[in-house]
């Protein structure tokens, strides 16, 4: 199935909206993308508009490569060199979020352009299609879209939050929804986290269309079929939901941090405004703080592991941050409107390397 809307968050948003009429008559993209050199990089860098900048929207480790999706692409890096671009179209080629599977071993990516997710396993890439709309229109609307959709997984396995609902994957290739709390009318699901066993569902609560209120946000414990009373969330807009061996987390788009305990929400101590989380290779917290560096959070508090990799004079960015195995990714994207920076960085052994992509097309 083929979603004719384009999922957009931050510089992607804007590219593929712009980019949609001129590729009207393209057809949905293959499963597995035509793998080309890093010089290519460069030339489609230099193909985008002049009201769009190159920018990242996601990294993630799969295997002993790290992914990185882009509004050209998909970017292979192994070690702290650039491998391969792969590209399923010319133009709109906008990805994002590279979400890792580490129970069945695989990476998991949605194209903008066609709306289908893709999946890369030990056999290679596959396409998937988005399941069906579960409303009355029969569709994904615009809003839902622009939402967009993100995969979680755990031991439980993977599972797909978006258009206020969460399936199951079950493979080879169906999508089995799942139950919701019960909630005022109009609400939705937007967040799901598994950890020591217990599922946590974040529902937005009744209808919200933006304006100068916030929406309210509830979370819920499940017990086998049976959810938990909500309990309140005191966030704007929750951004990430990660769960870890020691709890679930959430982020908010104000960079607060709480953790979901079984009767409140708590807000935590940060060493700062938190940018982004991670899962580590451990089961632990890991989290970049703008200006302070990246943490994992231990029984004693939070540890610092690295410092920030961008100077004092740093601007206003989106953060993505992926650890396995020791290593650490962390990539930033400039806002548009705003003077960050666009660029991509791997820690080993306690120091950033900057992968410089642009300079690496050019060998």
């Amino acid at each position: 199935m083929s979603v004719p809307v384009g999922l957009c968050l931050g510089v992607t948003c804007f590219v593929s909206f712009m980019l949609l009429g001129s590729e009207a008559a393209e057809r949905q993209g293959a499963a597995v993308p035509k793998t080309l050199p890093p010089t290519e990089i460069g030339r489609r860098i230099a193909s985008l508009p002049n009201y769009a900048h190159f920018g990242f929207s996601g990294v993630a480790f799969d295997a002993d490569r790290l992914y990185v999706t882009t509004n050209i692409g998909l970017i292979e890096v192994q070690g702290t060199s650039v491998k391969s671009l792969h590209s399923w179209y010319l133009r709109d080629d906008v990805l994002e979020w590279p979400w890792a599977d580490r129970a069945s071993k695989s990476l998991w990516l949605q194209h903008i352009h066609d709306g289908v997710l893709r999946r890369l396993d030990e056999t290679g890439w596959h396409l998937v299609a988005l399941p069906a709309p579960p409303n009355a229109y029969g569709y994904y609307t615009r809003g839902d879209m622009v939402a967009g959709f993100h995969v979680t997984s755990d031991a439980t396995g993977l599972h797909l939050v978006g258009a206020d609902h969460v399936w199951t994957w079950s493979p080879p290739d169906r999508w089995i929804l799942d139950t919701s709390p019960s909630a005022p009318e109009y609400s939705g699901s937007v967040g799901v986290a598994f950890s020591r066993g217990r599922e946590a569902r974040i529902m937005r609560l009744g209808s919200c269309f933006g304006g100068p209120l916030p929406c309210d946000y509830a979370f819920y414990w499940r017990n086998g079929q049976d959810w938990s009373e909500p309990r309140t969330l005191p966030m704007t807009r929750p951004s990430q939901i990660l769960g870890t061996a020691d709890g679930v987390f959430a982020r908010d788009d104000k960079g607060e941090l709480v953790r979901l305990d079984d009767e409140s929400a708590v807000v935590l101590e940060t060493p700062g405004k938190c940018e982004a989380v991670a899962l580590t290779s451990s089961g632990k917290l890991m989290a970049s703080f703008v200006g302070a560096g990246v943490f994992t959070l231990t029984s004693d508090g939070w540890t610092k592991i690295l410092d920030s990799p961008y100077g004092p004079s740093e601007g206003e960015h989106r953060a993505y941050l992926a650890e396995k195995d020791g290593t650490v990714a962390y990539a930033t994207d400039g806002k548009l409107e705003n003077s960050g920076t666009t660029a991509l960085w791997v820690a080993e052994g306690g120091r950033w390397t900057r992968i410089d992509v642009e300079h690496a097309a050019k060998n």
